[in-house]
């Protein structure tokens, strides 16, 4: 067995020791939103399940296993490596009298060999934060191409095997958006340098993401969001293979219709439980844990830049996003985000008609970083714990930035940079004054 293999199974031992504790599945289960979409998936679709042997991976208490059996499957596969976690799932099963239905198998889904029944339907709830981070896609993939019954092992799936596979979910997509949050990133910035009429800056090292270069996990309102989401990963179930999971690359390019901050970018996900039929995705039962809808476990996404932009109307801001597979740990993604130049629009070197700006505001010169870049690589993430990032970031320096840190924000100088930053900002205050 080689060091590799080694640090593979190190990292698995303790990705299922942080799942062998109920506290995390008692967070899964007070998610309303994440229960009720598979619930009504299943429900809904009592048809495909009855009589029928489901694997459901990654089964945790059991609650996706109880709904199977209750919509009529003749046995259902509760397959999870925790073995505290499977303890409990086997006493609450019995307490719901399915012990009939559903077996509990205490191993990691790549353990088992074979099945004493062939598998005709998986369910498995296996998305991570922006739906791949310590997810359990892989697992799900492996079970597909191993265990279910109409899949053709590691070959590729025909066109008439892949409107059969019913997997829940079936399709899973992943959004971007730009976002504003000035909170965050001035309280970091001013709350610790006059604190109580005391300097405590030196204890920024200590405070877990104190630079904002790691991905934070937190519910946004719809009113940050700065332009309409775009699509940027989807994914069939039936269809993706593994290979396909190591680098994933997106283009975006966001038009602003309004002078604006850009902060970062927000990522959230949705699901669909479709039967088997591509044109039935959209009518069919539906998890979002897009900002617009009811707050989720899963939050959302944010990652920062290193500072904020703040492109003008008219201008579109190009994105590059990678999502890079770790190569120290297979469940975790070094996420990439970078804006190479800001393509600016018919505002450049124009008067800005606005009457916040007076009417009068002439923006002769503007200059642009050429580039910001972040990078971040997650690990152990969740609201209280800290991630392992690297961040490779890159900027020059205009006139008009030179000094910038010695300006505060805002600033009422009459520097043209910071007259537009404080007028943007005196807007978005505005605009988000609750009356």
């Amino acid at each position: 067995m080689d060091s590799e293999q080694i640090d593979d199974n190190n990292l698995d031992k303790q990705y299922f020791e942080s799942y062998d504790k109920f506290q995390v599945h008692e967070l899964m289960l007070r998610d309303r939103p994440r229960v009720t979409a598979y619930y009504d998936a299943i429900m809904s679709n009592k048809h495909l399940f009855e009589n029928k042997v489901i694997l459901d991976v990654g089964s945790g208490t059991g609650i996706l296993s109880m709904f199977a059996a209750k919509a009529g499957a003749k046995l259902v596969y509760a397959v999870d490596a925790c073995p505290t976690i499977c303890d409990l799932a086997v006493e609450l099963i019995k307490c719901n009298h399915l012990q009939d239905k559903i077996q509990v198998i205490n191993k990691p889904i790549e353990d088992i060999d074979k099945f004493d029944e062939n598998i005709d339907i998986i369910i498995s709830e296996w998305m991570g934060f922006y739906l791949f981070h310590e997810s359990m896609l892989e697992s799900v993939i492996y079970a597909r191409d191993h265990f279910l019954n109409l899949s053709s092992g590691n070959d590729d799936i025909t066109s008439d095997q892949n409107e059969s596979i019913i997997i829940f979910p079936s399709h899973a997509y992943l959004y971007c958006a730009p976002f504003v949050d000035q909170n965050i990133r001035i309280e970091l910035n001013t709350m610790w340098k006059d604190y109580f009429d005391l300097n405590m800056l030196s204890i920024l090292p200590y405070i877990k993401n104190s630079n904002l270069k790691e991905c934070i996990i937190e519910t946004i309102e719809p009113s940050q969001l700065v332009h309409d989401a775009q699509l940027i990963q989807s994914i069939d179930l039936r269809t993706i293979r593994i290979d396909d999971l190591y680098i994933m690359r997106s283009f975006c390019e966001f038009d602003i219709d309004n002078t604006c901050i850009i902060s970062g970018f927000c990522f959230w996900f949705d699901c669909y439980f479709s039967s088997n039929n591509n044109s039935s995705i959209l009518r069919s039962t539906r998890l979002t844990t897009s900002p617009y809808s009811i707050k989720t476990h899963w939050k959302q996404t944010l990652v920062f830049l290193t500072e904020d932009i703040y492109p003008l109307k008219g201008d579109t801001v190009p994105v590059n996003i990678k999502f890079k597979k770790s190569l120290k740990n297979r469940r975790q993604y070094q996420l990439s985000i970078v804006i190479k130049k800001i393509k600016e629009g018919f505002m450049n070197n124009n008067i800005i008609d606005n009457e916040n700006l007076n009417n009068d505001l002439n923006i002769r010169k503007r200059q642009r970083r050429r580039s910001s870049t972040i990078s971040s690589d997650k690990r152990n993430i969740n609201d209280n714990k800290s991630m392992h990032k690297s961040s490779d970031s890159s900027s020059s320096n205009t006139d008009d930035d030179i000094d910038s840190n010695e300006h505060p924000i805002p600033c009422s100088c009459v520097r043209d940079r910071c007259k537009l930053i404080k007028t943007i900002l005196e807007k978005y205050n505005e605009e988000n004054t609750v009356q």
